[in-house]
């Protein structure tokens, strides 16, 4: 465990935004599968061999794949950046209080809403298009909408997980880490999320049916 670990943070600092891209698409992909699991979100693919039909039963959607796009293609790529920018300001291992306090009110007020945003926008864009052959020139009104319904609610959620996350960084995580730190937390908190999306999404179709 010890030499993969050194393993990983060799190829960390190799390669820093292609690690915590793999990284943040393998937690994406984790996330949607676990909470399938949790919710027996089953799916079953039949194939036939030999003359034979056999149905195998599996987790995975093209919402998996749409989730490993956002996590290692886009979101991860923007928060190194950003944080990346962050960090260059508020530079040096042992920060005074009150840069501190700085680097979290800037994080605070550019990193997590802009986050918050890119993830409400593309949600509401997967969950809206069946297929991308429908009007693409209605993706603007359903991003507009998914802001208008979600983005407070899902902005004070990540406000609240930030900054307890980027005091714990602060004092424990060495700045290069903080992205793949972040993203581990967001997995955990958005698999629970997931979760519950997926339960009450399942209750509410057994009160249709």
């Amino acid at each position: 465990m010890a030499r993969l670990n050194d393993e990983y943070l060799k190829y960390l600092s190799r390669y820093p935004l292609l690690t915590k891209s793999i990284t943040a698409g393998i937690l994406a992909a984790l996330n949607e599968s676990i909470a399938s699991l949790v919710t027996k979100d089953i799916k079953t693919q039949k194939i036939t061999v030999r003359n034979r039909t056999i149905q195998l039963k599996h987790v995975f959607s093209p919402k998996i794949l749409t989730m490993i796009v956002y996590g290692s293609l886009i979101v991860t790529p923007i928060s190194h950046v950003m944080y990346g920018f962050i960090n260059k300001i508020f530079k040096g291992p042992n920060l005074s209080k009150t840069k501190k306090i700085g680097q979290i009110l800037t994080s605070l007020s550019t990193v997590t809403p802009a986050l918050g945003a890119i993830y409400v926008s593309w949600l509401s864009i997967i969950n809206n298009y069946e297929t991308w052959s429908q009007d693409i020139k209605k993706i603007p009104l359903v991003v507009k909408q998914g802001l208008k319904q979600s983005y407070f609610t899902i902005l004070k959620t990540s406000v609240m997980t930030s900054l307890v996350s980027l005091t714990i960084a602060q004092n424990f995580i060495d700045p290069e880490l903080w992205v793949v730190f972040f993203n581990f937390v967001y997995f955990i908190i958005g698999t629970f999320q997931n979760i519950k999306v997926k339960k009450a999404q399942q209750l509410k179709q057994e009160k249709k049916d």
